[in-house]
């Protein structure tokens, strides 16, 4: 049996008090991970709620049925929520439990707890481990298998694009020297390439975050397809919500928290393209909760340092 990490769900107040459950409510969580989130919201649903948990990373899964599994209101589904709305176990599931749609979904992105504080998943440089990084080790190419795949310029832009690195260009050179000497094995010979461009330590002095934190982020989305199906899948939850219902996202970098922004407000019917009018009249099926998003308290981001960079956005199924 595996030994559940340390798990502190981010914004769960906020997100108890901004997903609202009637009775018998159906809740699909579409990152389900080690079930935090579900735990505190099935403990606040009734006995006829039907709760939906979606999660590719079969450790997680695991995890999560050890913490929640004696639950006969839950059920998990082992699929990627970019994959999930034409997916037959899915469809049947929604078919007999679902049928007019759900009241509260839910997506907390980004790498989990279990992932970073797995050496072995190669998510981190803290310690060190295979370049790896696949959210579902069972499918698609290690970190390592993807970097071999690129050529300079290929992952140059790669690392500028989803790690908004301006030092991409020598960054891509190195890691790919390193790969070609024999040097790329380990999360740590990852980090050490970046290195050899940015400097840890005079990085560490001035109080930066560490020069290769944006690189793994990059090749980490890049490995995972991370945000390529992002606003089809929300524009498919908002499809999937009963009137009424809400969809709460917790993004954690401004990558995803643009798309999660500029999806829900153009699903609202604000235009944000150039001009002052838009060429089309966008359909207005949500009504945005907290138009800004909402981010940690000054007490959780202290006591849970991760979640400082989160950010949550509700929206509302009009009628």
């Amino acid at each position: 049996m595996m030994t559940m990490p340390v798990h502190v769900p981010v914004l769960l107040q906020e997100v108890l008090e901004h997903l609202l459950l009637p009775p018998a409510a159906r809740i699909l969580d579409l990152t389900l991970g080690l079930g935090g989130h579900a735990e505190a919201l099935l403990a606040k649903a009734d006995a006829e709620t039907r709760y939906l948990g979606v999660d590719r990373d079969p450790q997680a899964r695991e995890l999560a049925r050890q913490r929640l599994g004696s639950d006969a209101r839950l059920s998990i589904l082992a699929c990627a929520y970019e994959e999930l709305w034409d997916e037959a176990h899915f469809l049947a599931w929604q078919a007999a439990q679902a049928p007019d749609g759900f009241d509260a979904i839910l997506a907390d992105l980004g790498v989990s707890t279990l992932q970073l504080r797995t050496p072995e998943r190669g998510f981190s440089f803290r310690d060190s481990g295979p370049l790896d990084m696949r959210m579902d080790p069972e499918h698609g190419l290690s970190a390592r298998a993807w970097i071999a795949e690129q050529t300079d310029e290929s992952l140059a832009n790669a690392i500028y694009q989803y790690g908004e690195e301006r030092a991409s260009r020598p960054i891509a050179r190195a890691i790919l020297r390193a790969l070609q000497e024999g040097r790329l094995e380990t999360t740590h010979d990852l980090a050490k390439a970046v290195y050899t461009v940015i400097p840890r330590e005079p990085a560490k002095r001035k109080g930066h975050s560490d020069p290769a934190t944006r690189t793994f982020q990059a090749i980490r989305i890049a490995v995972n397809g991370e945000l390529d199906g992002l606003a089809a899948s929300l524009e498919a939850a908002v499809s999937h919500l009963r009137p009424g219902g809400r969809l709460a996202v917790i993004s954690f970098h401004s990558l995803e928290d643009r798309i999660v922004k500029q999806t829900l407000r153009r699903l609202a019917g604000i235009y944000d393209g150039p001009g002052r009018v838009a060429p089309v009249q966008l359909p207005k099926v949500l009504k945005l909760i907290h138009p800004g998003g909402i981010a940690p308290s000054e007490a959780e981001a202290a006591a849970n340092p991760p979640s400082r960079s989160a950010r949550l956005r509700v929206a509302e199924r009009l009628p």
